[in-house]
């Protein structure tokens, strides 16, 4: 456990990624003491040398979320070694985009997803949920995605994997609420890191860079907000919900047409 008056820890899954590096650079600036996890323990290990050149303190926990007694080993150490944690900021994540066409026959990219972006995060989640809830504070903050409530063709798996997180934290926050632990939910919007680049490749039109991106957690995380979405988002939502088939096939179209026009690259 840690000593007395020693600072809570922030937990950061997906601290190797575009988003996660250039978040923990920035929380390390503000001194804070960060636990870093991601499955590539080469690149975890360098990320927490720039946190601590930067101001910060870094602990390292390699740890693939879709190994679900790894998750749960991870879980109990960080509250027995560090305490409970200030937050949680969930932002590991994997995609993949395929037609109903390539997807038949393929419900292993559900599980593969499920591990990651849902299975992994709430297990990770819950078993931190205990010490936070004793301690009386915290934040969760998961990265979800705009696909979520706007069921995108193409990306149903990706969707389904963010959709059952979402509703999952929607239904806890009024209990953790309750309990002094908020929860925040933030949708960015395309954001040009590896996991977007094999649909839109490596510098898309209009995207955010990973440390745009990495801002706009840190707003989130401040101001405490509930959930943090573009406008478009809001409204598409709003659309999915009054005519689903219809909305459907004008994101189906839209991001053809995206796709296209957001590659620097010439690829079609």
């Amino acid at each position: 456990m840690s000593s007395p008056g020693a600072r809570a820890p922030i937990v950061l899954t997906g601290a190797t990624g575009g988003v996660g590096a250039a978040l923990a650079l920035r929380l390390a600036e503000r001194g804070e003491l960060l636990v870093l996890t991601a499955r590539d323990e080469t690149r975890l290990a360098a990320l927490a040398d720039q946190v601590r050149s930067r101001g910060g303190s870094a602990v390292v926990h390699p740890c693939d979320l879709r190994d679900q007694p790894a998750v749960e080993d991870l879980a109990a150490r960080i509250p027995a070694e560090l305490g409970a944690p200030a937050a949680v900021l969930s932002l590991a994540g994997h995609s993949i985009r395929r037609p109903l066409a390539d997807t038949l026959g393929r419900p292993h990219d559900l599980v593969r997803l499920t591990g990651t972006n849902l299975l992994g995060p709430a297990t990770l989640i819950l078993g931190l949920l205990g010490p936070m809830i004793s301690a009386g504070r915290g934040r969760i903050l998961a990265v979800t995605s705009a696909t979520a409530r706007i069921p995108a063709p193409g990306w149903a798996a990706y969707g389904a994997s963010k959709a059952g997180l979402d509703s999952w934290l929607r239904a806890l926050r009024p209990e953790a609420a309750a309990a002094g632990v908020g929860i925040s939910i933030l949708e960015l919007p395309l954001v040009a890191t590896s996991m977007a680049e094999p649909v839109y490749g490596t510098a898309p039109r209009g995207a955010l860079r990973p440390e745009q991106a990495a801002e706009r957690v840190l707003r989130c995380l401040d101001r405490g907000t509930d959930l943090a979405s573009p406008a478009w988002a809001r409204l598409g939502a709003v659309l999915a919900q009054a005519a689903p088939t219809l909305s459907a096939r004008g994101v189906g179209l839209a991001g053809r047409f995206a796709e296209r026009g957001l590659r620097r690259d010439g690829r079609r």
